[in-house]
């Protein structure tokens, strides 16, 4: 994204009932008392594409350094029916990311964390699978060498950063991370490649339709800045489930 430039976005889905759209790095879903600068939010980029009168809504938020898939309903009674699906945990959401160092091969994080409300924490819970692993051989930090892992994420929960605070918890930081991350290794990869962006992407949906009788299944192409990396890079796993086209079955 040019500094000063007006962000972009991609539609993947769109009927009477809902929206499906990918978002891009440092772009907020909508604007908020905190960020009440930014002179842009992808509400109203996408107001600006429809009737300025339609109502709209998000169904859920993705961080602002995050990009990939977000849900917007065209009504309250589709919102509310997508809700319940997030609610009653009937959606699969995945997620993927390199972080710093190699992770298991799969695991699951239980850390209870604070939402962005209520500092009490709460349950939350991810699952993750070790797509690839590469080691490089550049000195980073106190190491002869760089190692990151692809990791693919399925979050049963949606507190607040909780993938990104859950693999700081397993000192594997997703590597972009300005706020949780590594501050060397976010460097090493910006210059290497340059990704300077949180590589984190909500990449695949699944989802019931708002209408009672279908699901999305909606599937949302790694940003281009990932490029460098997973072809430059010399990955010894499988990369074939990350998403490098968009999709959408019903």
């Amino acid at each position: 994204m040019t500094a000063g430039a007006e962000p972009s976005f991609r539609m993947l889905h769109e009927d009477e009932h809902m929206c499906a759209v990918v978002k891009p790095n440092r772009l907020l879903v909508h604007r908020t008392d905190i960020d009440f600068h930014e002179p842009y939010n992808l509400r109203d980029l996408l107001n600006k594409t429809r009737n300025q009168d339609a109502w709209l809504q998000p169904v859920h938020r993705l961080d602002k350094p995050t990009s990939g898939i977000v849900l917007f309903a065209t009504s309250r009674k589709s919102l509310n029916a997508l809700k319940l699906e997030f609610v009653h945990r009937r959606i699969s959401k995945t997620y993927f990311a390199v972080v710093r160092g190699w992770t298991e091969d799969r695991g699951v994080v239980e850390k209870p964390l604070p939402t962005a409300h209520n500092s009490t924490p709460k349950e939350a819970q991810t699952h993750y699978l070790t797509l690839a692993r590469v080691e490089l051989p550049h000195p980073v930090g106190p190491y002869e060498t760089a190692r990151y892992s692809l990791v693919e994420c399925r979050p049963v929960t949606g507190r607040f950063h909780q993938i990104r605070r859950h693999f700081r918890h397993l000192r594997h930081p997703i590597v972009g991370d300005s706020k949780y991350g590594d501050k060397k290794h976010n460097r090493f990869v910006a210059n290497q490649t340059k990704a300077d962006s949180l590589l984190l992407h909500a990449g695949k949906l699944k989802i019931g339709h708002p209408d009672g009788k279908r699901t999305l299944n909606l599937e949302a192409r790694v940003p281009h800045g990932w490029n460098a990396i997973l072809d430059g890079w010399p990955w010894k796993g499988d990369l074939s489930t990350v998403p490098l086209k968009d999709a959408v079955t019903l």
